[in-house]
């Protein structure tokens, strides 16, 4: 999609009639336009995970600088992950 993005970005055409003309769902394309800025910028993925087993706890550190440190609880810290 990323390429995607790229085209429209070079082809001076607004967002719906880069859509119509390439059978695009025009919020399906904003989503992509967004997560194409975000991976630009670095966001588009998680940076580090951090697993102490001195403490028995797991640190995860998001794009945005939000750090999360919760005891090692292998179902919860999945379930943040898909956040």
């Amino acid at each position: 999609m990323n390429l995607m993005v790229s085209e429209w970005q070079q082809s001076g055409k607004s967002k719906k009639q880069y859509c119509r003309e390439n059978d695009l769902n025009y919020a399906k394309f904003q989503y992509w336009i967004k997560r194409s800025k975000e991976e630009s910028m670095g966001m588009g993925h998680f940076v580090e995970l951090k697993d102490s087993t001195r403490d028995c706890s797991v640190e995860i550190i998001y794009p945005n600088g939000v750090r999360l440190k919760v005891e090692a609880d292998l179902i919860f810290v999945s379930q943040l992950i898909r956040l």
